[in-house]
């Protein structure tokens, strides 16, 4: 989780329209903005969550080591 800075009318407008989209949270709020309005693929919406196993150690260490290797 992430915390983020807000001017107090940049978050009042948001708890505003958090009310009027009968959003759970604001997280499901902004997500639904970016959603809407920024044209993300599907594949880029978590479509895959809980579809891919996740990396071992030795998996990313050499992932990284070959990334920075090309250098």
């Amino acid at each position: 989780m992430k915390t983020i800075a807000l001017k107090e009318r940049t978050f009042e407008l948001l708890r505003e329209l958090k009310e009027k989209k009968k959003a759970e949270s604001f997280d499901e709020l902004v997500l639904n903005i970016i959603i809407e309005r920024g044209n993300i693929a599907t594949s880029m919406r978590g479509s895959l969550k809980g579809k891919t196993k996740r990396f071992t150690s030795k998996e990313r260490d050499k992932l990284w080591k070959d990334k920075y290797r090309e250098w």
